[in-house]
């Protein structure tokens, strides 16, 4: 039988590895494909007879053999073991046992999942358009793919998209009372309502939509976290199957909840629950869907070769892993499961040299008029591509030109490092998308692109991140230090030719810079960047002129500015912001709201005397929301503080807001995990009236009233960084009383907003 359409899915069986394709008319073919994962370990031959012995035990189909590799620092052939497991499903318990007994020795390919080495061995990815030939049996004979992981122009199969989600979404499932809970489906264009009064009823309802829908991908609010997994505890209490698997012979996949240190903040992501034959994916569990939505996502699938369940899932980082992986695969290149390379030992000097990061021009504070924004398109990946920077070429030992500024590190000249051999397809499809995002005249096809190039961001934003990270396989920091000396040099190159052409540097922070120079058009910019890119060899382009930009102060002093917080309108009328309130996740709404309204005001002025003009209607505008504010009519989502938390309740000491919350939700029966949100309302910020302080919001009501003069506080804040540079002062007279109830219509003195 052939089929000719996309790999769709594909997991572990007792089979081997079983396969879905779907046609081009939405058609679903399931096969299998019988596969041994294998591993490799740098073993004495002495030990030999010992592996031998644990194979057999584990095992009688167990095998191993010498074979030759390539280790990829030295670039050698060296013998390592190769131990081939029989069958998929056991092939993770059998490595657990072998490093167990072998504690001391270097594996490899041992953490790769059995789907991964099927598609780095077969050369395919999710999505692989071709022919498929499948026997009578089902069993995959043969594969003619018409379609490569890097592809540009490539068609995607026809999926059925259902929604599944609790009816009420402003609190997650698990915090709501009660375990029968109500759910929304949607699919065909139309919503529907699940409810029922027992189990089994809600699982024959839901099962009915199941059915009915046949769906591919179901798309979930919180199913990771809370939903599936109640779903199936109601379905094997009551013994009525969910149809949430197509291939009804499989099991779900499941994995723990993990909360993790990440860039000094403590990161909490829930575990995994997928599906055999359809696709599930939690929107609220997935940071790719978020940034570029089901486009990117696929995109993203394909080039990093993971499934696309595990895909929407896992980090960016693990997807750029996989791509380097799969080229290590595919070159017979052992790849080691834990990082083999550390740093090497640097003198104090040595180290104040290497250790620094990009270059950091501090910005004149203050509003400014016509200044020009100019942005390196991917410096990092650019770089790394560019001058062969890789974990394996720095310092080879086979070369000596101490190619690296500053540092004088070696960057090897004969062979091709697995990091810019992997970054080349990434770069190359990105420009070409952000190219055809900005030429395409329908709106569908230019929101396509930009879904798809904003994935392929991440990984080019994550791969510098990459190189210096600990546990990075193949990181290195020397690497990721010869990446940051190349852009320090890159933009002092920059900055020079700017101003020996007469342009002003206002600011400049790694890879852009803002310029300014009496009189320049857009034209006399865009000739600027081209010079800049003949020379330093990247591609920089105009981001845009602006009408005016603001560099505030720092809030710890206000005589040094912040280099990463600015706001501005473009000439086009585009108004940019970052570090501001307004772009700030846990600042209340109520506050980013008004922030907001104050900004789109300011956006109409072409300038700094205009702006001034605006000072009337912007306090007006505050004190319409801070009278609002006041009166206790701010719906309650509005005010929600939202906070990581990062210990679990009985480890604060102090007494906190976020600790406060933690031990509530604790006592409630909900705790926290490191990393995940609490989402809270100020009651009284000071503690003197109200010892709770705030009141986590799952158990917030009306009458519990709100911290007026705290949230009042929080919005003139956001108000003063952007009016205290024009000369107006902002100060308010706080109420008399602190807690606002929505019965209450107390009144509120302001003293002079400006002066």
């Amino acid at each position: 039988m052939y089929k000719r359409g996309w790999l769709f899915d594909l997991y572990p069986s007792g089979r081997g590895i079983t396969l879905w394709i779907i046609d081009g008319d939405g058609a679903k073919t399931r096969g299998y494909v019988p596969f041994m994962p294998r591993f490799y370990m740098n073993v004495k031959s002495a030990d030999r007879g010992r592996v031998e012995m644990l194979a057999r035990k584990l095992h009688s189909s167990v095998t191993e053999g010498w074979v030759e590799k390539t280790e990829i620092y030295s670039g050698k052939r060296i013998p390592v073991m190769e131990i081939s497991v029989p069958g998929t499903l056991h092939f993770r318990e059998i490595v657990r046992r072998f490093e167990y007994e072998f504690p001391y020795y270097v594996f490899f390919d041992s953490d790769l999942t059995p789907a991964q080495m099927f598609l780095y061995e077969k050369n395919l990815f999710p999505l692989a358009f071709g022919t498929f030939t499948f026997a009578d049996d089902d069993r995959l004979m043969s594969i003619e793919l018409e379609d490569s992981f890097d592809a540009i122009d490539y068609a995607t199969p026809p999926l059925g998209i259902m929604t599944i989600g609790p009816s009420r979404t402003d609190i997650q499932p698990r915090y709501q009372s009660g375990r029968i809970i109500s759910l929304e489906a949607g699919y065909d264009g139309r919503e529907y309502t699940i409810e029922a009064d027992t189990a089994e009823e809600l699982l024959t309802r839901l099962n009915a939509h199941i059915l009915r829908c046949d769906p591919d991908v179901i798309l979930s609010r919180y199913g990771d976290y809370t939903l599936f997994p109640l779903l199936a505890d109601l379905s094997r209490k009551t013994r009525i199957p969910l149809q949430f698997n197509r291939d009804a012979s499989a099991d779900y996949t499941r994995t723990a909840e993990v909360s993790y240190w990440s860039y000094g903040q403590i990161v909490h992501r829930a575990g995994a629950f997928e599906l055999a034959g359809r696709w599930h994916i939690d929107t609220e569990n997935s940071f790719i869907m978020d940034q570029s939505d089901l486009s990117g996502l696929l995109d993203l699938a394909r080039i990093t070769c993971i499934p696309v369940q595990q895909q929407a899932r896992t980090s960016i980082g693990t997807g750029l892993s996989s791509m380097q992986l799969a080229w290590a695969y595919r070159h017979d290149t052992l790849i080691p499961a834990k990082k083999q390379e550390w740093e090497k030992f640097k003198t104090a000097s040595e180290l104040l040299l290497a250790d620094r990061g990009g270059l950091i021009f501090l910005p004149t504070m203050g509003y400014h008029e016509q200044i020009a924004e100019l942005d390196f398109a991917s410096m990092y990946p650019s770089l790394m591509a560019m001058h062969n920077i890789s974990p394996e070429t720095i310092n080879c030992g086979c070369c000596d030109n101490h190619a690296v500024p500053e540092l004088g590190y070696t960057i090897c000249e004969r062979r091709r490092g697995i990091v810019p051999e992997t970054l080349g397809a990434v770069l190359e499809k990105r420009a070409e998308y952000k190219k055809r995002e900005k030429s395409a005249a329908d709106p569908r096809a230019k929101n396509e692109f930009h879904k798809r190039q904003t994935a392929l961001k991440w990984l080019l934003v994550t791969c510098f991140g990459y190189l210096g990270y600990k546990n990075a396989r193949f990181g290195r920091i020397e690497a990721h230090e010869s990446v940051n000396a190349f852009s320090r040099e890159a933009l002092l190159h920059a900055k020079r030719i700017a101003e020996e052409r007469g342009y002003s540097v206002l600011h400049g922070i790694v890879d852009c810079l803002w310029l300014k120079k009496e009189g320049a058009t857009e034209e006399d910019y865009k000739l600027l960047c081209d010079v800049i890119k003949n020379e330093i060899g990247v591609t920089i382009s105009l981001e845009g002129i602006y009408k005016w930009i603001l560099f505030p102060a720092s809030r710890m002093d206000g005589g040094i500015p912040t280099a990463n917080r600015y706001v501005g309108t473009y000439t086009n009328g585009e108004v940019k912001v970052r570090g501001l309130e307004v772009r700030r996740g846990d600042i209340p709404l109520f506050t980013r709201k008004v922030q907001g309204e104050v900004i789109e005001l300011m956006s109409k002025a072409s300038g700094i005397d205009e702006l001034k003009l605006l000072i009337p209607e912007i306090m007006d505008t505050v004190k319409y929301h801070l009278e609002i504010l006041k009166s206790g009519r701010v719906p309650p989502l509005e005010l929600v503080v939202r906070h990581t938390i990062s210990k679990d309740a009985d480890e604060y000491e102090n007494n906190s807001m976020q600790a406060v919350v933690s031990r509530a939700m604790a006592e409630a029966g909900v705790a926290l995990k490191p990393g995940e949100t609490a989402e809270y309302i100020i009651i009284d910020h000071t503690g003197k009236k109200n010892p709770s302080k705030a009141k986590p919001f799952i158990f917030y009501r009306p009458e519990d009233g709100y911290d007026v003069e705290k949230y009042a506080e929080i919005t003139m804040k956001s108000i003063e960084i952007l009016l205290e540079p024009l000369g107006y002062e902002i100060e308010a007279k706080p109420p008399k009383k602190k807690r606002a109830k929505k019965e209450m219509q107390q009144e509120i003195e302001f003293g002079s907003f400006f002066k």
